[in-house]
């Protein structure tokens, strides 16, 4: 894993929420040219930004900031467990002491994908910012990071929403 992965975690989860994005039409579920499909929030945006592979789905604007539900797949020599923690010595390495572990846990689709989420805080942009990360095996050494974003006061409001929303997450191969 390079540090730009995780620079791009970090842009697409914050710099892009402000960013100005095609809207695509959906019809409740983004599906990603049979790759995966995902359950999108209702009233939110399935948003197309140029700079990155995946589609970003954006919720309203409040407070100067939405929260968000961003893809990033990358590929690792490795098994599963032994990314998950490359992945938290990651988050270490690039947020250093600013960040606080609040959750590490199993995680299931309702397809029965087993994952993991973990759950960090850190301040960004003088916000107190929550990660919510879910990680998902694919085939071929493949994993999914799935982003969701949301300013750590209203972690009540968003925390059954994505963990509902990512429930519904399917590898479409």
């Amino acid at each position: 894993m390079k540090k730009t992965f995780f620079i791009i975690i970090l842009l697409c989860s914050v710099s892009m929420i402000y960013a100005a994005g095609n809207k695509e039409k959906h019809d409740g579920r983004y599906i990603e040219k049979r790759n995966f499909s995902i359950a999108v929030p209702e009233t939110w945006d399935v948003l197309k930004i140029r700079e990155t592979k995946y589609n970003v789905l954006r919720g309203t604007f409040e407070n100067n900031f939405a929260p968000s539900i961003n893809f990033v797949d990358e590929n690792f020599n490795g098994n599963f467990d032994v990314y998950v923690e490359y992945f938290m010595d990651e988050i270490d390495n690039l947020f250093g002491e600013n960040r606080e572990y609040i959750v590490i846990s199993d995680f299931n689709t309702i397809n029965g994908l087993r994952g993991k989420l973990i759950v960090i805080t850190t301040y960004q942009q003088e916000k107190l910012i929550q990660f919510n990360f879910f990680l998902f095996p694919g085939s071929n050494r493949r994993n999914m990071v799935i982003t969701c974003t949301n300013l750590a006061i209203e972690n009540a409001r968003f925390n059954e929403l994505f963990v509902n929303t990512v429930r519904t997450f399917e590898w479409l191969r």
